[in-house]
């Protein structure tokens, strides 16, 4: 893990989000405060810290039959073989701790395969296969599961944060079980690839089926390139600089005509950030593309919903700054240090 957070180091300097306003005023953003206040969560690599990101998925509930595809149960069911050959791949033995795999497996198999059906209903074009799909914050990885399977899809992770990057690794490499379709932008530094190498290598087709891209390389995925964009239960957690540089990359990457697909409780975190990102995307020139008619861990956890992209323009990180806090806003510290919103945000 020491690699990635020397790759993250680099770029914040690099980049320069250790000066001026990015230091002071804006912030990076590839902190999330959940981590900083669990820290257990951060404390452990390999097995364990894998077995940590399984557990977070325990509560079940039956998707509605309007949304079923028809191949939901067979979906289901090949997702929670791989999540099970991953355990009894890594853990051989059984744990002397009060874990339940089976219970967690088969919640964070039935949540997958529930977003594969849902984005078929909800994002038609995408039931074509040899899509580009991009996943923010992705987790333990297990979207590329039904992705690699159900879209026959190209795979990009992205990822800021440096101990789920770590336990993403893990799970990605079992996925490519051997064979060389894993791209780890990260390793590519380690053996002094340049931004270009790696930028043709992350833009590359056919050889990668998974490309694992930290945020703070995001700007390497090629303009227009991207079909769809999924992001579940991240953009609600992460910091005003955050949901500005995902959403401002995501509508460059993004092609006219793809979608973006959010699944979370469709309410903002206290002490994370004050944006709307739902009526971001609107004012950004999306259309909404369907939402799933159900009620929050009372008929389905989280409330999806899909945005079309139905222009060809793109806004950068800074315009966005200037959009969404002004050029006085100060949300660097977070939480309730912001200062200077404009009109409208809660200060």
């Amino acid at each position: 893990m020491d690699d990635i957070r020397k790759s993250l180091k680099k770029a914040i300097s690099d980049q320069g989000w250790i000066y001026a306003d990015r230091q002071h005023r804006i912030g990076n953003p590839f902190e999330w405060v959940d981590g900083d206040l669990t820290a257990n969560l951060g404390a452990f690599t390999g097995v364990r810290g894998l077995l940590q990101y399984l557990s977070l998925f325990y509560e079940q509930y039956p998707l509605p039959d309007s949304i079923k595809t028809e191949d939901y149960d067979q979906m289901r069911q090949y997702i929670e073989g791989v999540i099970r050959r991953l355990y009894n791949n890594l853990v051989p033995f059984e744990p002397a701790v009060d874990l339940d795999p089976k219970a967690y497996i088969e919640s964070s198999a039935l949540v997958r395969a529930q977003d594969y059906s849902i984005i078929c209903s909800l994002c038609p074009d995408m039931k074509k296969k040899g899509i580009n799909h991009l996943d923010i914050g992705s987790g333990i990885g297990s979207h590329a599961v039904y992705s690699l399977k159900g879209f026959d899809s190209c795979f990009y992770s992205i990822e800021a944060v440096s101990h789920t990057y770590a336990v993403q690794r893990d799970f990605y490499r079992f996925l490519s079980e051997g064979n060389p379709v894993y791209l780890d932008l990260v390793e590519c530094e380690n053996f002094n690839l340049n931004n270009s190498q790696m930028k043709a290598l992350v833009n590359s087709f056919g050889q990668y089926k998974i490309k694992h891209v930290p945020s703070w390389h995001f700007g390497m995925i090629d303009d227009n390139s991207i079909d769809l964009v999924t992001a579940t239960w991240v953009l609600n957690e992460v910091t005003f600089s955050g949901i500005m540089w995902l959403i401002s990359h995501c509508s460059r990457a993004l092609k006219k005509g793809g979608y973006f697909y959010i699944r979370d409780s469709s309410k903002l975190k206290p002490l994370r950030h004050q944006i709307n990102y739902d009526e971001l995307l609107i004012d950004l020139g999306f259309k909404e593309a369907g939402r799933a008619n159900v009620r929050n861990r009372i008929d389905l956890h989280g409330i999806p919903r899909a945005y079309y992209k139905d222009t060809e323009s793109s806004y950068n990180f800074f315009e966005l700054v200037d959009k969404c806090i002004g050029k006085f806003g100060i949300t660097v510290h977070g939480g309730d240090y912001v200062q200077n919103l404009p009109a409208g945000q809660i200060s």
